[in-house]
């Protein structure tokens, strides 16, 4: 059944090593003797074992090689047990292997599995036949031949036993499971291969495979039966000793398949008359003590007439048979049940007797008896399979390649050893409905499956050689990235509302228009406790007006290309216009209509809560959101009656879920309005059109809510460091924040900025926290830190942030803190001063080329009268800053005394 199931894994190509042959031979050396098992070993990294055995009349060799399917790359499924096969057409030295295994009357076989490939030889015992048989392996090992016009003969041969295999539904069941079972690991695909890759897979790719993997040193050498040993060893030193050990290191693989987050379901569907249930759950590799204990719960569970599924489900007739297979592996298995279904059986209903047979698996109190009963079949199999030395020589080939062929006396062992609790702890650890997959084979008789087209290279090139494409748009005329440049095109004005905006003359491609607009609103009185009805109805704005559906303002919106977003926070409403130079007239249309006519339907009220909320909710076990708004919390003491007020995750849910819709109409016929706004539009528009639009969209927007500007409060943080234990999470992060009084025109702010670009923010992971956290020690993927210090307020903070496995929690807080507190103790030095003085001018520059930042510069000139040549105000300045500046200005303002950290994960890991 070998060649016949799974298998798979990552293949690393590394330079062909053209085998040589080493000038003198050597003698095996013998490394110790495991119960009959004599152990020897050469300088070319070749293992052999001798088991000889005088009461037999034949002798086997049989050789393994450490790669399988596992080892198989992208577009290489299949490629071992393809090279499998020509390995048996001919080599430089020997000719064709076939005829003379043939003249030789012996019986020969190779097979592949996940984790090895082997060949074998059963023969009379002489000394020719041992003779022959371990020169043409170590021909085979270095001279296969693997010719073109052998492949194209043999691929149709193989590609002929994956069909066999997809003709029998146990089969496809069973490779279903295993593929749907695993993510990563390439135990989920097939040994046997793709059809498409065996097809298309050519000699020189197969080479490079069989020149890295079949190796002396990739090779264990099993003689066993009746041979004299003496010349065996002879043998061996003659034909492989002189093999030399290759150059490249073979590395293995790394995969390590992650815990399964649930149970999984699939259905297969085929024009067949067998209904088959199947289930996997992910279990240990072979070398794992784990294997002993849960081959005797399989036992326990399937025996006939013992078992506890087989009583529940074959003994009543519900199912008609039920069997299990664990393969031996490398890493980490999975264990299958197949349970088949006669035909008058109902399959839905049968699935959930199965599955729920199934669920109590870790509950069954198990007895002296059952233990009693599995150890002694599993004692007698392996006694059995011991005592016949032939067999024996064969089947050490799966516990080679699940490690060492010693694995197979330690799981004797183990099953020996077991007691009643080991059988409990396995059923509870591994037989759980979220490590669990299932599926089901439906007949369907008239089932049409739909096989995608593949395009080959030559027909992709032959569908375009011709292809001409549509006319060359226009090309929009270039524009300077300057603050020059943008004043010198830009208007401003004011809407007879008092809204400011402004006009940005730049041409996009496509003739594209974008606008911002931001709108300060309310009052603290008037916005007390309405954070979530803000959030809403500014959500809801879209679901509909006096005279558009939802579905209508989605479907204008579509047709024009365009799309309108809104939201609130604070004393902010936002609203964001991406559209055309040809629909700009008619979307902002549009956005009057939101803006005025918005009817607010129940039911979308009903359902935005709804969407909201469970957004939420997919955050209250989240580590980046719940460090996130503790950080928040414990940085700041607002009432709940402030603005600035933060709402835990479990607040915000609450609060969403009280709001009604007449709070909500209530905020948008009093709260909301443009008077106290400003907006701007960036593009290639009539300034007299676009100001027009402006005045008939935003003119008569106003708000019965006077606006008056809350200012938020200072609150000095102190030391503080607080663990946030996630359960059940991969990744961990670490937030921290330290407040100070400042605003972007305070002397102290360019020297600040600086500061703060050579400890977490400037280049391009050259800073010194990204640099020690994850350029030099590897603890974090991303690390940095940040300034927020306002334009109209003096509220600023410094923050940093870093995302970590939950066990590099400590080392992360260390790395940190002494990087902190090395920049606060020694500085700077004047070359990283000056690198980052560069790098700093030319993401200024960079940033010039954003619409975004341009819109924004505008905007914030509109509301703060912060004019556009504060931009290059503060380059000049930072250009001028000298190092004592940029230490005395961290010093001033940090300090390992005032920084709140927060770090949320799982950091009971181990």
């Amino acid at each position: 059944m070998r060649n016949l199931l799974l298998g798979t894994a990552v293949l690393f190509f590394v330079g062909a090593t053209n085998p040589v042959f080493a000038q003198n031979t050597e003698a095996p050396k013998f490394v110790g003797n495991t119960e009959g098992i004599k152990e020897y070993t050469l300088t070319n990294g070749m293992k052999v074992l001798l088991l000889p055995d005088p009461s037999q009349s034949n002798m086997v060799v049989n050789i393994v090689y450490n790669v399988g399917s596992k080892d198989e790359g992208y577009g290489e499924k299949g490629m071992a047990h393809l090279l499998e096969h020509m390995l048996f057409k001919s080599t430089k030295n020997l000719g064709d292997i076939k005829k003379q295994l043939s003249d030789k009357g012996g019986q020969a076989n190779g097979t592949t599995w996940y984790d090895r490939t082997n060949y074998y030889e059963i023969f009379p015992s002489n000394e020719e036949n041992l003779k022959w048989s371990l020169q043409m392996e170590a021909d085979r090992m270095i001279n296969a031949t693997i010719l073109q016009t052998d492949l194209d003969k043999e691929f149709s041969v193989v590609r002929n036993e994956f069909e066999i295999g997809e003709n029998n539904p146990t089969r496809v069941m069973m490779q279903n499971v295993f593929s749907n079972g695993y993510v990563w690991h390439n135990y989920g695909n097939s040994t046997i291969g793709s059809k498409e890759d065996i097809e298309r897979v050519k000699a020189p790719t197969l080479r490079k495979f069989y020149e890295k993997y079949y190796q002396p040193d990739n090779a264990t050498l099993i003689v066993a039966g009746k041979f004299d040993e003496k010349n065996a060893l002879k043998y061996i030193s003659d034909y492989f000793s002189v093999i030399k050990k290759p150059s490249r290191e073979l590395g293995g693989t790394y995969t390590v398949e992650p815990a399964q987050n649930g149970e999984k379901y699939f259905e297969i569907k085929r024009n067949n008359d067998q209904q088959i249930i199947a289930a996997g759950y992910h279990t240990s590799a072979y070398a794992d003590k784990d294997y002993a204990a849960l081959s005797a719960l399989y036992e326990i569970l399937t025996s006939d007439p013992s078992g506890y599924l087989y009583k529940s489900l074959v003994e009543t007739q519900k199912v008609s048979g039920i069997w299990t297979f664990s393969p031996v592996l490398r890493d980490p298995g999975m264990v299958y049940f197949n349970f088949d279904v006669p035909k008058d059986k109902n399959l839905d209903e049968t699935t959930k007797l199965v599955r729920t047979e199934l669920d109590k698996i870790s509950s069954i109190q198990f007895t002296q008896d059952d233990l009693k009963r599995a150890k002694a079949k599993l004692i007698k199999d392996i006694e059995n399979q011991k005592n016949n030395t032939i067999n024996f020589a064969i089947n050490l080939t799966e516990i080679i390649g699940a490690g060492n062929y010693k694995l197979n006396f330690l799981y004797r062992d183990n099953v020996e050893n077991l007691k009643l609790e080991d059988i409990s702890k396995v059923a509870q650890k591994y037989f759980k409905n979220n490590n669990r997959t299932m599926g089901v084979f439906r007949p369907s008789p008239n089932e049409e499956r739909v096989f995608p087209t593949e395009f080959r290279d030559n027909q992709i090139a032959d569908l375009v050689k011709d292809y001409k494409g549509k006319a060359l748009e226009k090309e929009p005329a270039p524009f300077e990235a300057s603050i020059a440049n943008v004043k010198k095109n830009l208007t401003e004005g004011k809407l007879s509302n008092g809204m400011k905006y402004g006009l940005i003359n730049k041409e996009l491609k496509g003739d594209k228009i974008q606008g911002n607009f931001r709108f300060r609103i309310g009052n603290e009185k008037d916005l007390q406790g309405k954070e979530a009805i803000g959030n809403i109805t500014a959500s809801l704005l879209s679901s509909g007006t006096k005279t558009r559906t939802k579905e209508q303002i989605k479907d204008e919106l579509d047709q024009m290309k365009s799309s309108v977003y809104a939201y609130v926070y604070e004393q902010n409403l936002i609203i964001g216009v991406n559209t055309y130079k040809q629909y700009y007239p008619k979307v902002m249309a549009i956005v009057q209509d939101m803006l005025t006519n918005a009817t607010f339907p129940e039911n979308e009220l009903a359902k935005t809560i709804t969407e909201v909320n469970t957004q939420l909710e997919g955050q209250l076990k989240d580590p980046q959101a719940i460090a996130g708004n503790e950080l928040q919390r414990l940085a700041s003491s607002y009432p709940k009656t402030s603005i600035f007020y933060v709402s835990s995750l479990q607040e915000q849910i609450d609060e969403n879920k009280k709001v009604t819709r007449a709070q909500v109409v209530d905020f948008y016929q009093n709260i909301i309005g443009a008077s106290n706004g400003v907006g701007t539009l960036i593009g290639n528009i009539d300034p007299k059109l676009a100001s027009s639009e402006l005045e008939k969209t935003f003119g008569k927007f106003t708000a019965k809510s006077k606006f008056v500007e809350v200012k938020p409060t200072f609150f000095e943080t102190k030391k503080q460091d607080k663990n946030i234990i996630t359960p059940d999470k991969e990744n961990a992060v670490a937030l921290g924040t330290s407040s100070f009084k400042m605003s972007q025109d305070h002397p102290d702010y360019p020297a600040l900025v600086m500061a703060n670009e050579i400890l977490g923010s400037g280049g391009f992971l050259s800073a010194r926290l990204p640099m020690r956290l994850r350029e030099k020690e590897g603890i974090s993927y991303g690390v940095g830190s940040y300034l927020d210090v306002p334009v109209s307020n003096d509220v600023a903070s410094w923050n940093y942030y870093a995302f970590l496995n939950p066990t590099k929690r400590n080392a992360v807080e260390a790395a940190i803190k002494e990087e902190v507190n090395k920049a606060l103790a020694s500085g700077f030095t004047q070359e990283e001063l000056d690198s980052n003085k560069k790098s700093y001018a030319n993401e200024r520059k960079t940033s010039l080329g954003s619409d975004g930042t341009l819109v924004n510069l505008v905007n914030t000139q509109l509301l703060f009268g912060v004019s556009l040549d504060k931009f290059d105000e503060q380059n000049t300045k930072i250009q001028n800053l000298k190092l004592s500046e940029v230490n005395a200005a961290l010093k001033k303002y940090l300090s390992e005394n005032n920084i709140i950290s927060v770090f949320a994960g799982d950091f009971n890991k181990k």
